[in-house]
């Protein structure tokens, strides 16, 4: 057999078919990551909460906010750490006494009674706290749709 120059057997032409298997591989890859990371990109303590209407953006930042959060089962959370509601006048009153700054939020599920809020409401109100922001979901109105602009003259007119 003769070779050629560039170590080909005389006869075989160039391969110049691209080979797509190591990128389907490495696309694989980074789906099964982003499947798996997703779930973990949730911030806080998960709590199916209430719907109301005129809701302001609160501040997630858990820098410059404090939020207790009360699931439908009664488990509490300061942030995402479990808490004991015998423990909560104490702790919210050391963390105003650190940072007065913070912002006093309360996360609730729809589920729980509003006494029990009532309660964590006071608490703030004992430790320091001036106020408290409520956590809900919005309720869209029902004529916010967002409507087209005028359509350019000349346009299939």
């Amino acid at each position: 057999m003769e070779a050629r120059g560039n170590n080909r057997p005389a006869g075989q032409s160039l391969n110049s078919e691209i080979n797509i298997t190591p990128l389907v591989d490495v696309m694989l890859v980074v789906l099964i990551i982003f499947i798996v990371v997703t779930p973990l990109l949730q911030q806080g303590v998960g709590v199916d909460l209430p719907q109301a209407r005129n809701v302001e953006d609160a501040s997630e930042d858990t820098g410059l906010t404090l939020t207790v959060v009360l699931q439908g089962n009664g488990r509490m959370f300061l942030g995402t750490d479990p808490i004991d509601q015998a423990d909560l006048a104490g702790t919210l009153r050391m963390r105003h006494q650190a940072d007065p700054g913070l912002q006093f939020q309360v996360k609730a599920d729809r589920s729980v009674h509003y006494g029990e809020i009532k309660q964590i409401l006071q608490a703030g109100r004992a430790a320091g706290f001036r106020g408290a922001s409520l956590i809900a979901r919005e309720i869209k109105p029902a004529g916010s749709k967002i409507l087209p602009g005028p359509r350019p003259a000349g346009h299939g007119d």
